[in-house]
């Protein structure tokens, strides 16, 4: 708040000031005077924004030891005697007191400073004898200005919106204004100055430090305590305060200057309750949302209430799927004896104060068990319980269960509480739909990827059915020549003919025999590899290794058709982490859809690089010179059971299982395709 918008909103304090038989200026922090009396503008004269040394003392900088500068420094009032040089150059002495003005935060906005001429009461003292002759002249204008001093001050001391009380050394009253009447609860001033001292309205015998404490410095400020009203009526004061002297210096009494400041900390009490209750909400919020295991996360929960709140037991009911009954999920607290009954286990809806809050989804209160009516209350009453509220559990809109706060000692909910509560309700509720849907997702995946390794299995069956052709040849070539050749040296044994001269034509024929022989064995390994059924299982791998494998139980095949076959594999390539047979599966239903592709021939390319940029993966490649794929059918080309081949001749699962087997591998796969020119699928793995 600007210094004149201070100055605007406390106009008394200005009249004050008007009123004043003293010399009084208000200070800024810039040492500028923003507020005078006439009696100081008709003596010393003063410009807008004119600094008080240039205006009072006559000079270019601030005075040393300037009791500004200490006032806004430290808080505090300060004093001191000066000579002033006044209009007519008269040298008068001067006791200058400097008084700290501040708003409701307590920060210091100005200082007002008041001068007293003492020259005279000094001219007195030095030279009574030779004016005795003019004291009752003096006497009698100096008595017309009090009054006429006393007036103003009268009118300030009852218009005050703050309590003003008047008292002589000893603390009896001897004035007090309307305003400190109606603070105190009173009916009449009358009332109040029949108390034997304003010591009765100080909490825990305060007075007596108050009294010391302005005895001794003359004058206090925001003196904090608690004042006692009629009939005991309490509230929270600040006490400005200063004492009042005669000539010689002796205290004669002192003014209490009281404001009311209940208000203000109560709305403070209240803002650092709301800030306790949103850390609490938020230490809540982070534990219950740091798991979706629904057991961990609600004992969480559970440990974090017993842990910020005042409750010795806490309860969580979670509604079952047919949402017919409360099941108790979670709990802490209750003894073992009271969680063997039957209700304490579960709860029919509306059965009880428990059925009923998730029923009607409304907070129950209980402040005192042996005053409601509830079938359960004798076991509650025999545990011990006193409080107890049952919150529901709500998300998005609908209640999913009910949490029960109990405390052995009795608990007041106010209304404030009672939201707090609930908020911590609605915190639980969220993430208890989290977990459960999480939950309900995870049994979902873990089904859809049984399903998906029983269709890998099923297209893997088709794949061997097709598979078994195209080996019966590559098997039958081999065993024709061993049995040509067995039946050949059988011929030549009933023959006599196994002589010296014919053993290097019979090594022929056997390293022949050995030759076809273990090429059928390879190929019944690779095929017997490649029907073993197995989980995934991931490891480094070649990935021109399992190419090669690969291309070995398709190789026949493509010789049958007449398509000629590109192998383009970079040297020195990184191994992939891959499930071997998995990533072979792949590749050998992405070589035979290219196959059928090329149904007049063509060439198929099976190419793997890395690619620049992506450093991470690598990229296998698998072309054709085929048909092609249509725009159309580009974005369904993984869907389950979609096949552009005819009727009876494929059920549509092989690129559903390429799709399926290279995502479970963290990977990629793309297709690029021209109707008539061929298609090129790209899959892209993750480098070992």
């Amino acid at each position: 708040m600007k210094t004149e918008e201070f100055l605007q909103e406390h106009k008394y304090y200005r009249r004050l000031v008007e009123s004043a038989t003293d010399y009084v200026v208000a200070v800024n922090r810039n040492y500028q005077i923003i507020m005078a009396n006439e009696l100081f503008k008709n003596e010393f004269g003063m410009q807008p924004n004119d600094y008080c040394y240039k205006v009072w003392k006559n000079r270019n900088k601030k005075c040393e030891g300037c009791l500004v500068e200490k006032t806004f420094r430290d808080g505090w009032g300060h004093w001191n005697v000066e000579n002033v040089t006044m209009k007519g150059g008269r040298v008068a002495n001067m006791l200058i007191k400097a008084i700290p003005v501040k708003n409701e935060r307590g920060e210091t906005v100005y200082v007002v400073e008041r001068a007293t001429d003492i020259t005279e009461r000094q001219h007195i003292q030095e030279n009574i004898d030779n004016i005795v002759g003019n004291l009752e002249d003096m006497l009698a204008n100096r008595l017309e200005g009090l009054q006429k001093s006393e007036e103003k001050y009268r009118t300030i001391f009852e218009r005050s919106r703050d309590a003003i009380i008047l008292t002589d050394p000893t603390g009896k009253i001897i004035e007090i204004n309307q305003a400190a009447v109606n603070m105190l609860w009173y009916d009449t001033q009358k009332e109040v100055l029949a108390l034997k001292s304003a010591a009765e309205f100080f909490e825990d015998k305060v007075f007596s430090k108050f009294q010391k404490k302005v005895s001794k410095e003359g004058f206090v400020e925001e003196f904090e305590t608690r004042f006692v009203g009629k009939k005991g009526r309490r509230f929270d004061a600040v006490i400005t305060s200063n004492v009042t002297v005669d000539v010689t210096g002796q205290i004669t009494g002192y003014v209490l200057i009281i404001r009311d400041i209940s208000k203000r900390k109560f709305a403070k009490y209240q803002i650092e309750q709301r800030n306790i209750r949103l850390d609490i909400l938020n230490a809540i919020s982070k534990t219950v949302s740091s798991s979706l295991n629904l057991d961990k996360m609600l004992n969480g929960a559970i440990n974090k209430i017993l842990e910020f709140l005042e409750f010795d037991s806490v309860r969580i009911y979670l509604l079952d799927d047919k949402k017919k009954v409360l099941n108790l999920t979670a709990y802490k607290g209750p003894s073992a004896k009271l969680m063997t009954k039957p209700f304490m286990k579960y709860r029919k809806l509306g059965d009880g104060l428990l059925g009923q809050t998730l029923l009607d989804g409304k907070t129950k209160i209980v402040h005192n068990p042996f005053r409601i009516e509830d079938r359960y209350d004798e076991s509650i009453v025999e545990e011990g319980l006193h409080s107890t509220a049952y919150i529901p559990l709500v998300s998005k809109g609908e209640s999913v269960g009910v949490m029960a706060l109990s405390s052995y000692t009795p608990f007041m909910f106010y209304y404030e509480y009672v939201e707090f509560l609930t908020a911590i309700g609605n915190q639980i509720g969220v993430a208890v739909d989290n977990a459960n849907l999480y939950k309900n997702i995870n049994e979902g995946y873990q089904k859809l990827k049984d399903a998906q390794e029983q269709i890998v299995q099923t297209e893997k069956l088709a794949s061997l059915g097709k598979l078994a052709a195209t080996i019966a040849h590559e098997i039958n070539n081999p065993l024709a020549a061993v049995l040509t050749y067995i039946r050949l040296m059988i011929k030549l044994k009933n023959r006599n003919k196994f002589s010296s001269e014919r053993l290097e034509d019979i090594s022929r024929y056997l390293a022949t025999m050995e030759s076809e022989t273990a090429r059928c064995g390879e190929i019944v390994k690779n095929l017997l590899a490649f029907s073993r059924q197995s989980t995934i299982t991931i490891k480094r791998h070649k990935i021109a290794d399992i190419i090669d494998k690969t291309l070995s139980l398709i190789a026949h095949d493509l010789e049958i058709k007449g398509i000629r076959l590109r192998r383009n594999i970079a040297p020195d390539l990184p191994k992939v982490q891959c499930d071997f047979h998995q990533i072979q599966q792949a590749l050998l239903n992405l070589m035979y859809n290219a196959s059928d592709a090329m149904v007049e021939g063509g060439t198929l390319t099976v190419a793997a690089h890395r690619k620049a940029g992506a450093e991470k993966f690598l990229d296998v490649m698998v072309s054709d010179t085929g048909c092609g794929i249509a725009e159309e059918d580009k974005e369904k080309i993984f869907d389950p059971f979609f096949t552009t081949k005819e009727e009876g001749k494929n059920v549509g699962l092989g690129l559903s299982v390429v799709y399926g087997i290279i995502t479970r591998h963290n990977g990629t796969i793309e297709l690029e395709s021209e109707p008539g020119k061929g298609s090129t699928f790209k899959i892209r793995l993750p480098r070992g």
